[in-house]
């Protein structure tokens, strides 16, 4: 598997170090790497627990990325965005099968999930109309080059509902219902650029995970599902919990309850318990 995207995938994987083989499956950092979400993350938990055969992954995806930065900035310019992970990183070093990581396309899964940042970074921007339109023709052309270079199966995850996250609810409603009526476009590109896909190459597969109504669902009912059945709080975060936390259940007195029954670990990212529930649906539309 190849993955690309932000924080929400990202492991802090290095293509210059241990590539990922059948003893190590993710190849580096350690298991679960450095993630967002205080724990593993749903790339962690896809390709070691919920894997019915063996599944080795290389994980581009870069925390605050998005599709590409000349198009909409992320909060740093040595971020790599999608267009960055795929061109310079995917195309030079893993396109046709090289022998340090033998792929075939029949074989292989090349999973997107990327738009948080896209959305979060220009929402609130007077020419985000004018601005998405021509982020989706980028990522249409990425979409092709994975294609050129041997990708036959894609899955697309759209973009959760990170209106609810604590980051937007700061900022008001009139933000909530700008964010969310904005990810609600996306999201139905993203269900566009997959079903073209299909359509201009009958040999690819195309899967389209649907995260908006699965995080939707746990944040109105957590116990929607058993794995995340421990969380108490869905809508805000503790500041002391916000960096990360030894463990993935540290406790802390002036926190109330410990770090993994929060939903939330800091203003924008979920903890590892939503992951958890991502890969194992994520598996389950898969099989």
């Amino acid at each position: 598997m190849f993955t690309f995207g932000d924080s929400y995938s990202t492991t802090g994987f290095n293509l210059s170090l241990t590539q990922p083989s059948e003893s190590n499956p993710l190849g580096n950092p350690e298991y679960p790497g450095y993630t967002a979400t205080n724990g593993p993350n749903w790339v962690d938990f896809l390709t070691v627990a919920y894997n019915q055969t063996l599944l080795e992954t290389v994980n581009l995806a870069y925390g605050g990325a998005t599709v590409d930065s000349e198009l909409i900035a992320p909060y740093q310019p040595t971020v790599l965005s999608m267009k960055d992970q795929i061109l310079d990183e995917f195309v030079p070093v893993y396109a046709g099968s090289p022998d340090f990581f033998e792929w075939q396309a029949n074989n292989t899964l090349f999973a997107i999930w990327i738009g948080i940042n896209d959305v979060g970074n220009a929402y609130a921007q007077a020419n985000s109309s004018v601005v998405y339109p021509l982020v989706m023709k980028q990522y249409v052309s990425l979409m092709d080059t994975l294609y050129q270079q041997g990708a036959r199966n894609f899955l697309f995850i759209n973009v959760p509902p990170v209106n609810r996250s604590p980051l937007t609810l700061s900022a008001g409603a009139e933000a909530e219902a700008t964010e969310a009526t904005d990810i609600a476009v996306w999201n139905a590109n993203v269900t566009h650029i997959a079903s073209n896909l299909s359509t201009v190459y009958p040999d690819a597969t195309t899967f389209v995970f649907d995260s908006n109504t699965l995080f939707y669902e746990v944040l109105e009912e957590p116990c929607a599902y058993a794995e995340t059945c421990p969380y108490r709080n869905t809508t805000e975060y503790c500041e002391s919990y916000m960096n990360g936390t030894p463990e993935w259940d540290t406790f802390y007195p002036n926190c109330s309850i410990p770090v993994d029954e929060y939903f939330w670990l800091n203003s924008l990212h979920p903890t590892f318990r939503m992951m958890n529930v991502t890969a194992q649906e994520i598996a389950r539309q898969l099989s």
